[in-house]
């Protein structure tokens, strides 16, 4: 690494923490953030390594999806990342605690059925769409070629579905309904 490319990465280490602090809201407690500025670190050195001022784009706007990729990366390698998989944990120990999270715990035969349940207030596309991306697993580009909208409306769709979810059940009913 060049002395550019570490004037970079020196400079650019707030911004790495930003983005490992703010990923570490949305996971449990028990994942640890240094694990997190560690992968984010990683990204920053490597956005740095690939930086061509050149092209004429700030390093901030470079970096950003490098450094929030490592994360994921990192995520995915401990098993946060994949979807389905039994490391998803029912953590209620934060207030940033993610239907998301519930939908994807919920790995037995009951997942259409707990979908049902708490999706009951919404139309049939809405439960329609969440069953695709929570139990089958389709990507949102997957779903949202299957609606005929983009990703990113699929995207904003499962985060409004998951709002009027939230502000029909407590996080206590919802856990009981996972258990159930």
């Amino acid at each position: 690494m060049n002395k550019f490319q570490q004037k970079l990465v020196e400079q650019y280490v707030p911004l790495a923490n930003k983005l490992a602090y703010d990923k570490k809201k949305m996971l449990p407690r028990f994942v640890d953030v240094e694990d997190l500025k560690s992968a984010a670190y990683l990204g920053l050195s490597e956005a740095a390594s690939r930086f061509d001022p050149d092209y004429g784009v700030v390093f901030s706007t470079f970096a950003y999806p490098r450094i929030f990729g490592a994360i994921h990366d990192h995520l995915r390698k401990e098993g946060w990342g994949k979807r389905g998989e039994s490391k998803w944990a029912l953590s209620l120990d934060g207030e940033d605690e993610s239907l998301g999270a519930l939908l994807e715990t919920k790995t037995e035969r009951k997942d259409e059925e707990f979908l049902e349940v708490v999706s009951k207030d919404l139309g049939e596309q809405a439960k329609e769409v969440l069953r695709n991306y929570f139990i089958d697993e389709y990507s949102m580009r997957e779903v949202g070629d299957r609606f005929g909208v983009s990703e990113s409306r699929i995207s904003q769709l499962i985060k409004q579905y998951k709002t009027c979810i939230r502000s029909n059940w407590t996080r206590i009913e919802l856990s009981e309904q996972l258990a159930a």
